[in-house]
């Protein structure tokens, strides 16, 4: 058996994943038995901020070079039961802050001793971050956590109809700042930097901090946090610091070959919040979509760009009625934007056709109020917690199943999306699209629910295949794949002459005349049967 190559031990070893082998005791039998089982045990690891120096001590310099991924889970100081009953103040704001930047420092630390030309390279993906007293279902990477599980639910004293445990409401609308990032040493093994939707917020400019310290960093897939916030003056504070992180910041991750900025919101559809404005009052243009182009434009190495939150043209091109000075995104090879039905300035890329028969049912926005713990008293805090109602906080409106585009904020929308990709000479696929809600008819029912479609453009050039799932969009996406394709899924909807003809020129100068364009409806052809298995079952 020692006769045989390392390989064969370690193919072998890929396929003892299942917890029934006693993979530690294989390890013990020969020094290639050892190698293939390490590979694989340590290829993939679950590390929490309270097992580092564990992690070190096991981690050795010789076993580094099989670490692939870090996944790591980042645990905040503990918090009493009284405490559930209360909002977040600044004390509390703090002391997290401090145990998320001791995390992710420590973490930097141990890392930074790790050779790229011994260690290889590793994707650092930040999982989770909770409290040790956290009911389980508050963790987004708990087992416990049902689908279509109600996370914000409150719970009440029968008897008085006082709250005793705000759930995640406690600490919705508290942000986790990584302090002195400067500070961070650099870590050279990083090569894809990843954060996903978790429960407690990160401050959206964190991941970019992080990532300026990661001079190989290659990927950056980053989840960050502009959510249908009833107080407008804490989003736009926070816009306001993701704007300058991505213009002051973002440039020293020059490396970057692929950018995913998940801006997202819950909210499909939220009517009665659109009006007010989240960009600055004297701001013609958004300045966080400008930043982003801005500054992307001067990453050289950028070749897959994803957009999605509540954006503008500045995000595609200068200004409607400036001409382009200099072109960007000459080595873009991929481009998506998912913009939300949100203008940054007010109002909504889509609307109602019922709306004026409709009723608000949410709270207002509060322009200038800030939420509880955020320097009120202690007794305002423990007075607005005592009688908090979540159902005002809702960030959607259910009742929407219809909307329209409106022709006055799409139109501009979707020419600077079009000029933008006819001056990518190595553009592959571009795609502008938006969520909006749509009917779903329930079997044996007379009534409808609201499901959620994707309407948009999409561009792919020959040789180009769709990477989405054919269980969501039309069967048109994935044929004539030796072609230049357009495809408007639009539903009624339909686009003048002028920027039919615009769009339609994207990729004619390297690919020639030939262009089969098609109009498209997956809701109705395979979406809508998928979204009524998904409500099915999760109601």
């Amino acid at each position: 058996m020692n006769r045989l190559p390392q390989d064969i031990y370690d193919e072998i070893g890929a396929f003892l994943e299942d917890p029934t082998f006693d993979r530690p005791a294989l390890a013990t039998i020969s020094r290639q038995w050892q190698t293939a089982i390490e590979r694989q045990t340590f290829r993939q690891i679950r590390l929490e901020s309270t097992d580092l120096k564990r992690f070190q001590d096991i981690v050795h310099p010789g076993r580094r070079r099989y670490v692939n991924d870090i996944y790591y889970f980042i645990v905040l100081p503990a918090y009493s039961d009284e405490a559930r009953a209360r909002f977040k103040c600044e004390d509390n704001r703090l002391a997290n802050d401090e145990a998320f930047t001791a995390a992710i420092h420590d973490l930097f630390h141990i890392l930074k001793s790790w050779d790229i030309h011994k260690d290889g390279y590793i994707q650092l993906n930040i999982r989770d971050v909770y409290s040790v007293t956290d009911h389980d279902f508050l963790r987004l990477s708990s087992r416990s956590l049902a689908p279509g599980q109600n996370l914000a639910r409150v719970h009440k004293d029968k008897s008085s109809n006082r709250i005793t445990d705000l759930g995640w409401w406690r600490f919705r609308y508290s942000y986790l700042r990584l302090l002195q990032p400067s500070e961070l040493p650099i870590v050279s093994v990083v090569r894809s930097l990843i954060t996903r939707a978790m429960l407690r917020n990160i401050c959206d400019r964190v991941p970019i901090d992080m990532g300026a310290k990661l001079p190989n960093l290659l990927t950056g897939d980053w989840k960050l946090i502009d959510w249908e916030n009833p107080y407008l003056a804490l989003r736009r504070a926070h816009r306001h610091d993701l704007t300058q992180a991505i213009s002051d910041v973002l440039p020293q991750s020059s490396g970057l070959q692929r950018l995913r900025l998940w801006m997202t919101s819950q909210s499909c559809w939220a009517p009665a919040w659109y009006p007010e404005r989240i960009s600055p009052e004297n701001a013609t243009l958004d300045p966080l979509s400008d930043a982003i182009r801005t500054t992307t434009a001067h990453i050289y190495t950028l070749k897959d760009l994803t957009v999605c939150g509540a954006v503008d043209g500045s995000l595609l091109w200068p200004s409607p009625t400036r001409a382009l000075s200099e072109p960007y995104w000459q080595n873009l090879e991929r481009l998506v934007v998912h913009f939300l039905a949100r203008r940054p300035s007010g109002g909504s890329y889509f609307r109602d056709p019922k709306q004026a028969a409709r009723s608000p049912r949410m709270t207002p926005l509060l322009e200038a109020e800030m939420p509880p713990g955020y320097g009120y008293s202690e007794d305002d805090d423990t007075e607005a917690a005592t009688w908090f109602s979540a159902g005002g906080r809702r960030a959607t409106d259910s009742r929407v199943l219809n909307v329209v585009p409106d022709d006055d904020s799409i139109v501009p929308l979707i020419e600077a999306f079009g000029r933008a990709c006819l001056q990518m000479p190595m553009l592959k696929s571009a795609e502008l699209s938006a969520p909006i809600p749509a009917p779903i008819q329930l079997d044996n029912e007379d009534r409808r629910v609201q499901g959620r479609s994707k309407w948009g453009i999409w561009y792919f050039s020959p040789g180009t295949s769709c990477r989405m799932s054919r269980e969501l969009m039309h069967p048109a996406f994935f044929e004539d794949a030796h072609q230049r394709r357009l495809l408007w899924d639009v539903q009624d909807w339909q686009p003048s002459m002028d920027l039919s003809s615009l769009l339609g020129d994207i990729g004619r100068e390297k690919y020639g005349d030939r262009l089969v364009e098609r109009f498209v409806d997956s809701w109705n052809a395979v979406t809508k049967e998928s979204r009524l298995k998904l409500y099915k079952r999760t109601s």
